[in-house]
């Protein structure tokens, strides 16, 4: 898994404890084989944290910058109520990556972007107990113990 940060306003060190936890977070998620990639944003639409597969596609590519265009809208809905939003990303003809949206606390949104032959079942369960976990960290913004 490759694993970047972006955008931080806070110093590095008082944030590192809560940047490792959510990072271990975004790993676990990340860790499934049915997940191409976990990308963290802020309510404003930056991204905060993301992992991906290093064998990431050029399909992988186009559904990023998908996701960067409608996350404002998506984020509109989940504040309106929504816990969860599910789209199915039309890539290829009778193909559709499915890509989830969650809230992660009051201040972010964890987007799952999964395999076209994913359980989803399972991963629903995964996804909202991780969005939850993130959800944790970041608005008390102290790292959760294992």
């Amino acid at each position: 898994m490759i694993s970047q940060v972006i955008d931080s306003n806070v110093s590095a060190a008082c944030l590192s404890p809560v940047i490792t936890s959510i990072d271990k977070e975004l790993t676990y998620l990340a860790d499934f084989a049915d997940v191409q990639a976990v990308i963290l944003f802020r309510l404003d639409g930056k991204v905060i944290k993301s992992q991906y597969r290093s064998e990431a596609s050029q399909n992988l590519l186009i559904i990023i910058k998908w996701v960067k265009n409608i996350i404002s809208k998506t984020m509109e809905e989940l504040q309106a109520g929504s816990q969860s939003i599910k789209y199915d990303k039309e890539i290829k003809e009778k193909e559709a990556i499915p890509v989830y949206f969650f809230c992660a606390g009051k201040t972010s949104i964890v987007v799952t972007i999964l395999t076209p032959i994913a359980n989803t079942g399972l991963m629903e369960i995964e996804m909202s107990r991780n969005a939850r976990r993130l959800g944790e960290i970041i608005d008390k913004k102290e790292p959760l113990g294992d």
